[in-house]
């Protein structure tokens, strides 16, 4: 279980023991229970398991030809905290598409336990990760997926070429760390957003299996969240 203490909450992931405390937000569990207080939200996902030591051998002949390719260009994989702002960043574009409030550095400050990976090529960053770690249950959880494919003169084969490859090239990497389950985080495939269509389409190539984790909110925090979402529109 990683926890997180913020200035005014507490948010615990992958807590397999939530329980009601009134300002703490359990994400990520992969327990359903009723709790008194709080409200319990499933949330669907999608796992790649790296305890099979070839997993890209299930993923869809598409994504496969797509890493063959990039393996012959000249991508420059980089890993590291200090590619953090690079990446957030690039996300930005993304988050400006679908009006949402992107990340800012500050917002990592409470969070040790990432891990940041990027493609570049030609000096110029095309697709960025960042990951949260937690290694007790030897899960990495995809928390920032961004890449430079919201501009038009972009190479967009290119880009998802890097994509595709930064995905492989984290696996290996996690298996040779010791963690075992590499979370996409968030796999609704039935969804009428077309911003989210090509993500979904992405982690569908992996052919990795379908998820369903827990949030539980205290029923005051989703409400203001609630509100807040619906004065947002």
């Amino acid at each position: 279980m990683i926890k997180e203490k913020r200035k005014w909450l507490t948010y615990t992931y992958f807590n397999r023991n939530p329980k009601f405390l009134l300002k703490t937000v359990h994400l990520f569990s992969p327990v359903k229970k009723t709790i008194p207080g709080m409200i319990c939200i499933p949330f669907p996902t999608m796992i790649i398991n790296l305890k099979n030591e070839n997993f890209i051998e299930s993923w869809s002949k598409s994504a496969k030809y797509k890493i063959n390719r990039a393996e012959k260009e000249n991508l420059n994989l980089k890993r590291g905290l200090e590619y953090l702002p690079e990446i957030l960043t690039l996300f930005q574009k993304t988050a400006e598409v679908k009006k949402l409030r992107g990340f800012r550095i500050g917002d990592f400050d409470s969070k040790p336990w990432i891990q940041c990976s990027a493609i570049f090529f030609e000096g110029k960053i095309l697709a960025g990760h960042v990951w949260l770690i937690d290694p007790e249950e030897k899960r990495a959880l995809l928390y920032v997926n961004a890449s430079d494919h919201h501009e038009d003169q972009n190479d967009s084969s290119l880009i998802g070429r890097a994509h595709y490859y930064l995905l492989w090239q984290d696996g290996l990497y996690f298996q040779m760390e010791g963690i075992e389950i590499m979370d996409l985080d968030g796999y609704k495939p039935e969804t009428n957003d077309p911003a989210l269509k090509g993500v979904y389409i992405w982690k569908e190539a992996t052919h990795g299996q379908e998820e369903i984790l827990y949030q539980y909110y205290p029923l005051y925090i989703h409400w203001l969240r609630k509100f807040r979402n619906m004065a947002a529109r």
